[in-house]
């Protein structure tokens, strides 16, 4: 399996953001510099996280993006499902995981279930600090 770039993009966002939390919004041109993506990836990779609740933004002279809450409160998992859309890597482990489509299902729901949990183990504020190392 295979994680998007915009995973990748987003953890290292999310860790910028992090470290100035919590009080200095960071521009899109700063993320730019950061992260060296195109500054519309940025903004698409916010706007996935700010409909997730985990980002938010202000416009103007000392606006940026900055995170919703604290990092110690926001899981590695948040971020990775928001931006791969919930991580439903096969059919078997959407709405709950209730199809016995095939005899594989249960290896999906199973490999779905330890990712999601090892995820929502890590919070970014141990990112940011080194901990996950």
């Amino acid at each position: 399996m295979k994680l998007s770039s915009k995973t990748h993009y987003g953890l290292i966002a999310c860790h910028v953001l992090g470290k100035n939390y919590p009080d200095n919004p960071v521009s899109a041109s700063t993320l730019e510099a950061h992260i060296s993506v195109s500054g519309k990836y940025i903004e698409k990779i916010m706007r996935m996280l700010s409909a997730r609740g985990i980002v938010c933004a202000n416009r103007g002279a000392s606006g940026g993006y900055f995170l919703s809450r604290d990092p110690k409160d926001i899981t590695i998992g948040e971020i990775v499902r928001a931006l791969e859309d919930d991580m439903e890597i096969i059919e078997c482990v959407k709405d709950g995981g209730k199809c016995k489509c095939c005899p594989t299902s249960g290896v999906w729901k199973r490999l779905y279930s330890g990712i999601n949990n090892l995820l929502d183990q890590m919070t970014l504020k141990q990112m940011i600090d080194g901990e996950l190392r």
